[in-house]
């Protein structure tokens, strides 16, 4: 059988384009997994990748504000040390009489003398926090989670990674000697700019209207006089009674009901009142 005259060569640059185009995938394949692989290395010392492995770090301290106890406020910050010995901290405002943790924020690859000389003297305002136990910390943090649930409280988002500076829930021992709410009792103190309504409604399901105590204009537990206790009457609408205020609701968290992290807050404090000659450092008396 005859053939068509260049269907040798014809096949002969087919089969070699074949192998180039088989060649360049290979190439191709590879290029990409090493992108990939560099970008893996990349996120592992992100401070989100760090925390994901914060478990398996070392413990380097705990702390919380002097007087936490009758703040009704605790500010709680974990740190550990990360493979290279800088740090990886992570911080929560916990409301330990009603809401749990209201804010979560964590850090990585900081300095161990910044952090001592710098961080955390502003973390705690200038006032020499208080050293305590891992196992504190964590009885804190968890239990304020714990009691703010059974009221129909969620932590703020960003306690989803946050959470990682902790040991797992439960797996450290507990000592007993926090308490959550006040006499048995969640006490709701009003932030500024939480949803009172919503925040109100939802204690009203978990322990009936006579149930929690609602604490007006105060920030802090410790600053209040006399706690507000309502009885539990028939056919009585707790928030006109108590306080409707004019809050919308655009910037509330409608998991929680509470205000979003982030949200900016008007202050009257003036800038005298932030000198850094006032913030106390490690070894001022």
């Amino acid at each position: 059988m005859l053939h068509p005259k260049g269907t040798g060569l014809a096949r002969k640059q087919t089969s070699q384009h074949k192998k180039q185009q088989r060649a360049l995938k290979k190439r191709t394949k590879r290029k990409q997994k090493l992108v990939r692989r560099r970008a893996q290395e990349s996120g592992q010392d992100s401070p989100r990748h760090l925390l994901r492995r914060a478990r398996r770090m070392p413990f380097e301290d705990a702390w919380v504000q002097r007087g936490w106890q009758e703040d009704g406020e605790a500010r709680v910050l974990i740190a550990r040390t990360q493979p290279s010995d800088d740090l990886l901290f992570a911080g929560f405002v916990v409301d330990y009489l009603c809401t749990g943790i209201r804010e979560s924020s964590y850090f990585a690859n900081v300095n161990r003398e910044t952090f001592r000389n710098e961080n955390l003297p502003r973390l705690y305002d200038g006032e020499p926090p208080l050293t305590i136990s891992e196992a504190i910390a964590n009885e804190i943090v968890w239990g304020s989670v714990e009691y703010a649930n059974s009221l129909g409280f969620r932590p703020d988002s960003n306690f989803i990674e946050a959470q990682y500076i902790l040991q797992p829930e439960g797996e450290l021992p507990i000592s007993g000697t926090v308490e959550f709410g006040h006499n048995g009792r969640p006490v709701y103190v009003a932030y500024p700019n939480d949803n009172h309504r919503v925040i109100i409604h939802r204690l009203i399901d978990a322990v009936g209207l006579g149930g929690f105590d609602y604490v007006l204009g105060a920030e802090i537990f410790g600053k209040v006089a006399d706690l507000f206790q309502q009885d539990e009457v028939e056919d009585f609408d707790v928030l006109d009674e108590l306080w409707t205020p004019d809050l919308g609701l655009g910037d509330v968290d409608r998991r929680s009901g509470l205000w979003l992290p982030g949200q900016e807050i008007e202050s009257d404090q003036t800038d005298d009142e932030h000198e850094e000659e006032s913030l106390w450092v490690p070894g001022r008396t």
